[in-house]
């Protein structure tokens, strides 16, 4: 049996950088996709070795449908067929709603949610024609509930929980499997930016772990730190009196 395909999206930093390495080291074929074309080749360099799997770079926007395409019709090509697809590409930045910067808060929807229609457009067909296949999607604990300071992003989340959430019956029917990935706080260059202590912070490498073992398992929702995300989801079912009088502490 011929090795699998990994192609992951938004590959070049954080935790798509860190699971390129996981999936390298398990013996997949990469795809590894990004705008940062040259710190995919670094990233290549970095890791190819004689004897182990392929690495395929390509340099892709989300939000351009058609290098989507073009990405997947090379990675076929290549590979003959995607066993994975994980999509990782995100925008983040802290914003109150007085004053916010609407072209940003639309680019954050656009990129975080957008991008995911975009894949899933590419991708669900190819995979249904060959009857099975599995998609990744980081969303992000800030998807369960509204918090002050990350309304765009965290509706760009939320959207993507639901929408994995409605396809996932249709998708199992043709023998596609769909996770969706709700890290808490991971140290990357986006969580860099917020100007608070984090709580149960965790590395790109600890959370590539946490979600390999998670897609291998074909769990449908993939959630970590645990003390963290069941703090957020009992915070989910609170009476809003209650859960504003908690979230009001944020501001």
């Amino acid at each position: 049996m011929g090795k699998k395909t990994c192609w992951i999206i938004g590959a070049s930093h954080g935790i798509g950088e860190a699971l390129v390495k996981n999936y390298y080291d398990q013996g997949y074929n990469l795809a590894i996709s990004a705008r940062d074309l040259e710190k995919l080749e670094q990233i290549k360099t970095q890791l190819i070795s004689p004897n182990r799997g392929q690495i395929l770079v390509s340099k892709i926007d989300v939000c351009d449908h058609q290098s989507l395409q073009k990405s997947c019709d090379e990675i076929l090509q290549n590979f003959q067929k995607i066993d994975l697809v994980i999509f990782c590409s995100a925008l983040y930045q802290p914003s109150l709603a007085i004053g916010f910067d609407l072209a940003l808060a639309r680019q954050t929807i656009e990129v975080n949610l957008i991008g995911a229609l975009n894949l899933f457009d590419v991708i669900i067909p190819k995979m249904a024609a060959q009857k099975s296949g599995q998609i990744g999607v980081v969303a992000s604990v800030a998807g369960y509930v509204g918090l002050p300071k990350s309304f765009a992003y965290g509706a760009s989340k939320a959207a993507l929980i639901n929408l994995c959430e409605g396809i996932y019956p249709e998708l199992k029917k043709q023998g596609i499997a769909i996770s969706v990935i709700n890290p808490g706080f991971v140290k990357t260059r986006l969580t860099d930016q917020n100007p608070f202590s984090m709580p149960f912070i965790i590395s790109p490498e600890n959370a590539a772990k946490q979600i390999s073992e998670g897609l291998a398992a074909q769990k449908f929702e993939i959630h970590f730190p645990k003390k963290f995300t069941f703090f957020l989801k009992i915070l989910r079912i609170l009476p809003y009196r209650l859960f504003f009088f908690l979230t009001k502490k944020i501001v």
